[in-house]
């Protein structure tokens, strides 16, 4: 649910705007004129602005902010006017009377710009520190802290990485993490599953294919390793690959070319690679179901990602993150774990990791409760003592812990950055506009030296 800010001075059409885009999905919030908009501004950048040219006390262009991209309507539709709109950072400028589809459509369009924005300045922070590039893998702090130190050197070069984890530990993440930090940030990042696709079509799908190399064959095909050259190919569970791909994939490594099935000429690539599997590789060489020459082409820079029962540390800020994003993509309220879904939590083997807590935490999104699987409570609670007025809130809820450590987080970064908002949303791996409202949000008080 995204937030707008609508600045018209006609009821009725303010009436009219809101409601088409409350009706949406979105929450908006209405102001009348240029002052009442500019002290919402201070308390809260909004995700995008619909702003009206003519106001009763100026024109509404004086509210532009390149940090919010904005809609400009009017009754004065004038080039001039449009110019001016649109050099200001107006994504849209809309000439009343229009429809309600444009309207809906422009205001789409600005909150597309606002998330590229968003990401253009998270990716920008994170290429200018080291320490940044962590920031979106949550434990970079706790339980990956190990794996994080290692990642911006990774990231630097083009050296083949391997990862080895159990499924569902965010090994995806992490080849995402090193290719956006990476000098081939620019480039394609093409990810391809090898368990998911049987031997011949795996073939095929990597190296691509000549007309008539097999039947169906009727024209050539441009395999996924050509199609990443300029960018990073995330091979997962490459453990489950046939040996006569992982021959071709070899010559792909060492010679920086491949053949197409079905042809003869070589084709020369250039790709980063970066493998993963949850499979002991060594035991599948000495079974003779994985090529040891092979092994120690991906083997460059080994990355072992720990399980989540070997992190639950970072329990509370993953369910925290996955309770933001489910709860807001099913437009539903966030709901606080019990006592007992903590205990079961830390008990909790986890065999799926951190994807098995993913899907938990959307199954309690949308039933509004935690459930405990009945069968792994392995002894009955004890009763629950009589209540105790000194003592009933003695454990915080998750959002209060959450919010605690937030803002804590939030004072540390604006001190080590002496005060300049920017650098402390750059510490801190988010956008100056996340920034700014959390400064609100918060209640943390702005110091003069603050800017």
């Amino acid at each position: 649910m995204a937030e707008i800010l609508l600045v018209e001075d006609e009821r009725n059409l303010r009436s009219l705007f809101e409601d088409l885009l409350t009706a949406r999905g979105h929450r908006v919030v209405t102001c009348e004129s240029i002052t009442a908009a500019r002290e919402s501004l201070k308390r809260r950048l909004p995700d995008a602005m619909v702003v009206d040219v003519k106001l009763p006390d100026g024109e509404g262009i004086a509210l532009l902010d390149r940090r919010v991209p904005a809609v400009v309507m009017t009754a004065f539709g004038t080039l001039d006017r449009a110019v001016q709109a649109l050099r200001a950072g107006a994504v849209d400028f809309l000439v009343k009377p229009f429809d309600n589809a444009r309207l809906l459509a422009s205001v789409e369009e600005a909150l597309a710009a606002g998330e590229e924005l968003e990401e253009l300045e998270l990716t920008n922070g994170a290429i200018a520190s080291d320490t940044s590039l962590a920031k979106e893998l949550i434990g970079a702090e706790g339980g990956l802290a190990s794996v994080v130190v290692t990642l911006p050197r990774i990231a630097a070069t083009d050296a083949t990485v391997l990862i080895n984890g159990e499924s569902g530990t965010g090994k995806e993440l992490v080849s995402r993490a090193i290719h956006r930090s990476s000098g081939r940030r620019d480039g394609p990042f093409v990810a391809v599953n090898c368990a998911a696709l049987p031997p011949s079509l795996l073939e095929s799908e990597l190296f691509g294919f000549e007309r008539g190399a097999f039947t169906g064959a009727h024209a050539r095909k441009v395999g996924v390793i050509e199609a990443a050259s300029g960018g990073t190919l995330f091979l997962d569970e490459i453990g489950d690959m046939a040996l006569e791909a992982q021959a071709r994939l070899l010559r792909v490594i060492q010679e920086r070319e491949l053949v197409r099935v079905g042809g003869r000429e070589p084709v020369k690539v250039d790709v980063r690679l970066v493998a993963a599997t949850h499979r002991d590789l060594q035991a599948l060489v000495r079974a003779g179901q994985f090529r040891e020459d092979l092994l120690y082409r991906l083997n460059v820079v080994p990355i072992h990602l720990p399980a989540l029962r070997e992190r639950l540390v970072d329990l509370p800020a993953l369910l925290a993150h996955f309770m933001e994003r489910h709860a807001t993509r099913h437009r539903l309220s966030r709901v606080d774990p019990s006592a007992e879904a903590w205990e079961w939590m830390r008990r909790h083997p986890w065999p799926g990791n951190v994807r098995e807590l993913e899907n938990w935490v959307e199954r309690a999104v949308i039933l509004q409760r935690f459930e405990v699987p009945r069968q792994e409570v392995t002894e009955p609670p004890p009763p629950e003592p009589p209540p105790a007025p000194a003592t009933t809130r003695a454990v915080k809820s998750l959002r209060e812990a959450v919010a605690e450590a937030e803002r804590a987080a939030v004072v540390a970064a604006l001190e080590a950055a002496d005060g300049n908002k920017a650098e402390a949303a750059r510490l801190l791996g988010v956008s100056y506009k996340t920034l700014f409202n959390k400064l609100h949000e918060h209640g943390i008080q702005e110091r003069q030296s603050w800017s």
